[in-house]
């Protein structure tokens, strides 16, 4: 079982950042085109199917982890590099649904209403590469067991 819930972890782990590293790569390269239809409607279909496959996968990892976490059943006599995956990897992920999931759909609403207006990506793109950073200083972390 444990084998299973960490593939599970690892699997969802690598398709949520690879779809984050996807996304802020894509509206980044938008980003001088924006204010066109295409390029607005572009957009708002990649920030779309980016949450289709980012929010799961996300969701993916916080329950196998939590699940992983108590099958491990240590107390509070764990290891530094276990508690700061149970607890910063916890809160950047529900941090992550909450805020990337919210600014996702105002965006994507500026986007629809400014169908040939300019609109700013930047505070989204923005948030996304912070997420990124904050899940691979976790990930280099736990990988280092300090």
């Amino acid at each position: 079982m444990y084998g299973l819930l960490l593939f599970s972890h690892l699997a969802g782990l690598m398709v949520w950042v690879g779809a984050i590293l996807a996304v802020i790569v894509m509206l980044f390269m938008l980003k001088g085109q924006l204010g066109t239809p295409e390029a607005n409607s572009l957009s708002k279909r990649i920030i779309s199917v980016f949450s289709r496959f980012a929010h799961p996968s996300a969701f993916i990892v916080l329950v196998s982890g939590v699940i992983m976490i108590i099958q491990l059943n240590m107390g509070s006599s764990k290891p530094f590099w276990l508690d700061m995956m149970e607890k910063a990897g916890g809160t950047i992920i529900l941090l992550f649904l909450i805020v990337v999931g919210i600014m996702g759909g105002k965006l994507k609403k500026r986007l629809q209403a400014a169908a040939s207006g300019t609109v700013s990506i930047s505070s989204y793109v923005t948030s996304l590469a912070i997420s990124l950073i904050a899940i691979l200083a976790v990930v280099l972390i736990v990988s280092l067991k300090l």
